[in-house]
């Protein structure tokens, strides 16, 4: 590199210091000094590719709170350039220098790239208080900061961040109208659904949540409170209404009417075994997006398909199309993402990945099986068999009457499998296995379908319909559905949990069910087993004794499950 040139992208970068505690002073190497790398070298100009990462930045937000940042810096070829602009906003627990791979990957490509940790995180002064108001207000004085302190162009901002990071992105985007698209990662839409999804809360994930806070960030107190109503079996209806009302402004899905008023264009990705943050809500919100959309959905728990990409820069499928998403939107590349379908979609068991070309989708069908009782455990002597050990899935309609009735006094071989351990293998198709046959019909029950004879291509919300009539005022239920092979071992495709608080014992009251969304092929010889039950590790009890309910069938109770597939 000349001095010439060297001094000259030294001159346009020291052009965005305004104070000595902000500046953003990146120097050309001196005679004789080796660059030793962006993390070993901070401050000094690539010469390699004329980037330069500027880290230890403090950045004071409107109520005087001050967050720690670093910045990477493209190539810069006058004082008066204006570049394309990323805003990366931490994860829980994580630093500022989460995405550092990839924001030098996205710098040597012309962007700048400026990171922070959110206020409560790491260096960052504040408490955390989960994408609260000021978080959200803590975005736009980054974008201030921005303005008076580097080379951005106003025009051109964009935002993105994995988990908490996605959450706030969104928010930001909703509730900043400089900011022109993000790009959210393993994210949220529904907080209150995340808390409550069908009145149930994840006991494993909440507390890996806010028991790994302390390590890196200074929560607030609140936070504390909530968790232990949420995990209470007995917190008052109020209760639950207040912490539904506290999620709802940190919901971006609450935010839907701002993101289209101005037709905000949304990038997503989520991996299907996702119990932290579910797909199914981020489904409701991209549903609803009326501006330029597109999501991906892959393999894998929560941030898994991502994480790698972000820290080592490593390649990496959700960044690459990511990447793509910024070159259209921040830099007029047409690069064919535009015309592509708006779903990408990685089969959950298999090779490769399907396209829709929207969600929900045309191509999509439903599959209705009717449940049929398996009512009492009774010898027939029209057929000379045992009845009543199971139920069954038929593709006809049935009016058959009689109930199902499940005591909680022991757990069934059905599963979720360990906590946090079995989403991360389902990452790479180890799915948690079982023998329905083994399900003790006391505590539970097996209903079993047809033998397939082709291929089923599960893609979307499986939903179960029951009637259920609970003995107590509390109780729960546990749906899971299986692919059974001709050698009766099931592997979980999908599972649902929905819990009742302050039910009228005695009465029959509707219960659906939404499963988790999957992309799962069911092989042909296959068939599917619903399996009832109570309990799982996974998730907060509804009662703190035993409890038993009755599921009811009949003609004017039809139960039934339906699965969305494609041909």
């Amino acid at each position: 590199m000349s001095k010439r040139l060297s001094a000259l992208l030294g001159a346009g970068l020291s052009l965005c210091a305004v104070s000595a505690s902000a500046a953003i002073t990146c120097e050309p190497l001196a005679a004789g000094e080796t660059y030793k790398g962006y993390l070993a070298s901070p401050g000094k100009i690539n010469p390699d590719n004329g980037t330069c990462w500027v880290n230890k930045l403090s950045i004071t937000t409107h109520d005087g709170v001050k967050l720690t940042a670093n910045v990477f810096l493209p190539k810069i070829s006058s004082p008066d350039q204006k570049v394309p602009t990323i805003i990366m906003v931490n994860s829980w627990v994580c630093p500022d220098w989460e995405y550092i791979g990839q924001a030098y990957r996205l710098a040597k490509d012309g962007y700048m790239v400026i990171e922070y940790a959110s206020r409560g995180w790491w260096k960052s002064e504040g408490i955390t208080s989960v994408a609260s108001p000021d978080d959200i207000k803590d975005v736009s004085d980054i974008v201030d900061w921005l303005g008076a302190n580097t080379p951005v162009d106003p025009d051109n901002i964009a935002i993105s961040g994995i988990s908490y990071g996605a959450g706030i992105s969104l928010l930001g985007l909703a509730r900043e109208s400089r900011i022109k698209t993000a790009a959210a990662l393993s994210g949220w839409s529904s907080l209150e659904e995340q808390l409550y999804f069908q009145e149930t809360t994840n006991k494993s994930n909440l507390n890996l949540l806010v028991g790994v806070a302390p390590v890196a960030g200074k929560l607030d107190p609140e936070v504390k409170v909530l968790q232990a109503d949420l995990l209470n079996p007995d917190t008052t209806q109020q209760r639950a209404d207040e912490i539904r009302a506290w999620a709802r402004p940190r919901s971006p899905l609450y935010e839907i009417d701002k993101l289209n008023a101005r037709r905000a264009p949304v990038f997503l990705s989520k991996n299907y075994s996702d119990e932290m943050f579910t797909p199914n809500s981020t489904l409701d919100l991209f549903s609803q997006l009326q501006g330029p959309k597109k999501i991906l959905l892959n393999r894998g728990w929560h941030a898994t398909a991502e994480a790698l990409g972000a820290l080592l820069g490593t390649d990496n499928y959700v960044y690459d199309q990511a990447h793509r998403w910024f070159d259209y939107w921040l830099k007029g590349k047409d690069n064919g993402i535009m015309a592509e379908t708006q779903v990408d979609m990685e089969i959950g068991n298999g090779i490769g990945r399907e396209r829709l070309a929207t969600w929900p989708d045309s191509t999509v069908q439903s599959l209705k099986y009717t449940i049929t009782p398996r009512g009492n455990v009774r010898f027939d002597l029209s057929c000379l068999c045992t009845k009543g050990i199971n139920g069954g899935l038929q593709t006809a309609t049935s009016t058959q009457s009689g109930t199902d009735t499940l005591s909680s006094s022991a757990d069934t071989v059905a599963t979720t499998g360990i906590p946090l351990v079995s989403e991360l293998l389902s990452g790479i198709e180890i799915f948690p296995m079982t023998a329905p046959a083994l399900v003790n019909r006391a505590n539970g029950v097996v209903y079993n379908g047809p033998k397939l004879g082709s291929t089923l291509k599960l893609r979307g919300i499986p939903k179960v319909q029951l009637n259920m009539r609970p003995a107590q005022s509390q109780a729960q239920v546990l749906a899971y559905l299986y692919d059974v092979d001709e050698f009766g071992i099931g592997k979980l495709i999908t599972h649902s949990a929905r819990s009742v608080h302050w039910a009228t014992p005695g009465k029959t009251i509707s219960f659906p069910l939404d499963f988790h969304m999957m992309s799962y092929n069911v092989a042909k010889g296959h068939h599917l087993s619903l399996i009832i039950d109570t309990k799982d590790l996974h998730y907060a009890p509804a009662n703190k004794t035993d409890f038993k309910f009755d599921l009811v069938f009949g003609a004017t109770t039809p139960a039934s499950l339906t699965i969305p597939y494609i041909n």
